[in-house]
């Protein structure tokens, strides 16, 4: 059964290619996260009837034959940049402005599925410090679950503030259904069986350019499908509605070890 099983995950993806599909469609595809395990029923070995005695009943056991560690539903990402307002409220805005001296910005994150994420910064230096996760943040836990929003930097006065000196700031995301190996060396102290609950993020870390590079190349852009939204909703009554101005990134792939990344670059002047 393996092969019709990759048969029709590749099926499946073609599918989604085939039809069209934007990564905003992609990203609020309904299915459930998981495949649930199909029973199997086998039976025992007939014991063979001795004379003079009642035949031995044949006897069935139930065993869970799981189809494929395989989610449902592609891998997506959706993340916007909030900027600070004068009144101290944050909106989203387009993530390719230039930002000025002075101005405060966030950074909005969702995911559609259950995964792992990873957000580095690189500094002038040329590494990349570590943004999320957050001792802040569930004791550094990086675990996502479906339909939650992360905001980084965590907290309620969590932002960043542009300073005089032009440039672009860069950032660098990674989402991934499983952990990824070379992060998580670095990030956390890791002991027992590696669960959540065994691995303790590191006072201090900074993730090397070559990290960066590698798992970029490990992930190719053609395999990703991106989608810019710059729209206003419009309510029933003809008036604006709710504003959207975000960026969706999906991995049409629905295998166990799918991953995405995504570089995102924030320019400002003075």
């Amino acid at each position: 059964m393996k092969p019709l099983v990759v048969m029709a995950i590749l099926a499946a993806v073609a599918s989604a290619q085939e039809a069209g599909l934007k990564a905003r469609e992609m990203f609020y595809t309904p299915p459930p996260d998981s495949v649930q395990p199909q029973a199997k029923t086998t039976q025992a070995p007939i014991k063979k009837v001795l004379p003079m005695r009642p035949p031995v009943a044949r006897q069935t056991t139930q065993t869970a034959v799981p189809v494929a560690n395989v989610a449902n539903v592609p891998l997506g990402l959706r993340y916007s940049v909030m900027k600070r307002e004068a009144a101290g409220k944050f909106s989203e805005v387009d993530a390719d402005s230039t930002f000025r001296s002075g101005d405060r910005i966030r950074l909005h994150v969702d995911t559609n599925t259950t995964g792992y994420l990873y957000v580095v910064m690189q500094g002038s230096s040329g590494n990349w410090r570590l943004l999320f996760p957050s001792a802040d943040v569930e004791g550094g836990n990086n675990r996502i679950e479906k339909g939650t929003s992360q905001q980084i930097p965590a907290g309620d006065k969590g932002q960043f503030l542009f300073d005089e000196q032009s440039g672009t700031e860069k950032l660098f995301l990674v989402l991934s259904r499983r952990p990824e190996a070379d992060l998580d060396k670095l990030i956390y102290s890791i002991t027992g069986g590696g669960s959540s609950s065994d691995r303790t993020l590191v006072a201090k870390v900074t993730v090397g350019d070559d990290v960066v590079n590698r798992l970029r190349d490990e992930v190719k852009s053609r395999d990703l499908v991106f989608e810019k939204i710059d729209e206003t909703s419009m309510q029933p009554n003809g008036g604006e509605g709710k504003s959207e101005k975000a960026t969706y990134v999906v991995n049409p792939s629905r295998t166990d070890d799918a991953r995405l990344v995504v570089d995102v670059a924030l320019k400002h002047n003075k």
